[in-house]
């Protein structure tokens, strides 16, 4: 904790600019946290805030537009990557999008303080070509209110920052263990949690090449979409596919209980969207339900045919 004080009081606004970036490409660091903390041990003059607020809106605008411009150049196959750092891998890009389906730009606001979906609304933003000036007001917005309302916590509760800090310094090494512990506990359950899902449906998943044949033989299975509707009509889909969200788990359940082969796809590194799909409706009453390895990415690069609306 002395090293965190330390760095805070000799590079503070460096300190805030990088953290701040790097949180806004995805690396999971507690820019929020180091925030309050920069904000709490701060001589409390107006300047000092607006200053630190503007230099952490500023980082966290130019993340931003790191990854709006790489969603806009390498489109869907960037979240994948960023799925695959992003402290809650498990949200993916389904919940970006059903988000920004129903919002709109405004929405970069709001995700803004959403783990995974902070990192991953920007790169949507690109992959939907959503109009620079416009993501940039929204972004700046989301920005200075993300960052105001850390520097706001620090400035209200000042003194209970600086009695933490001083609790902590004075077991030393063990108060830093102590934060440290706690944060790594959380990483670990995020990671347990996904790779609990990916395990469970490891060995039960179709390639292309399996729905294929299930497609020409005598099955005819029905084919899940589990991305989100902006997705679907703007990249296209598998013929015959039917999209499915979280209000329609039920009638697809009842809908094709019958059914003996059923396939679910996302857009999602270790189709984990798909897999949380497939586990939910499987409790509601579909048994034989698997995933597709590499979902439409996969489908599309092997050659077959995309649908579009």
């Amino acid at each position: 904790m002395n090293t965190l004080v330390h760095l805070v009081q000799t590079h503070g606004l460096w300190l805030v600019f990088f953290i701040t970036l790097l949180q806004s490409v995805g690396l999971p660091l507690p820019a929020f946290a180091v925030l309050i903390v920069t904000t709490a041990i701060t001589p409390p003059t107006e300047s000092n805030i607006i200053t630190l607020i503007l230099i952490g809106s500023l980082g966290t605008l130019i993340g931003d537009l790191i990854l709006y411009f790489a969603g806009k150049r390498y489109g869907t196959g960037i979240l994948g990557k960023l799925c695959k750092i992003s402290i809650s891998p498990d949200s993916c890009v389904r919940n970006t999008g059903d988000i920004f389906d129903r919002y709109g730009a405004p929405a970069l606001t709001v995700v803004k303080f959403i783990p995974g979906l902070s990192t991953l609304a920007p790169v949507v933003a690109g992959v939907y070509v959503m109009g620079l000036t416009l993501f940039i007001f929204f972004s700046s917005i989301a920005g200075l209110i993300y960052i105001g309302a850390a520097a706001t916590l620090g400035a209200v509760f000042r003194h209970q920052v600086d009695g933490l800090i001083a609790a902590l310094s004075h077991y030393g090494m063990m108060g830093g263990l102590f934060i440290t512990l706690l944060f790594g506990l959380y990483l670990l359950f995020k990671w347990l949690r996904r790779y609990r899902l990916i395990r469970q449906f490891e060995t039960d998943r179709v390639t292309v090449n399996d729905l294929i044949e299930l497609i020409n033989g005598k099955y005819d299975p029905v084919i899940l979409d589990a991305r989100p509707v902006e997705q679907r009509t703007r990249n296209g889909f598998i013929p015959g596919s039917v999209p499915i969200d979280e209000n329609s788990l039920n009638d697809i359940a009842g809908r094709y209980a019958a059914h003996q082969e059923i396939i679910i796809y996302c857009s999602c590194p270790n189709e984990i969207t798909a897999a949380r799909y497939a586990e939910k409706l499987r409790k509601v009453g579909l048994k034989r339900i698997r995933p597709l390895v590499g979902g439409i990415d996969a489908w599309a690069e092997s050659g077959q045919q995309v649908a579009f609306v």
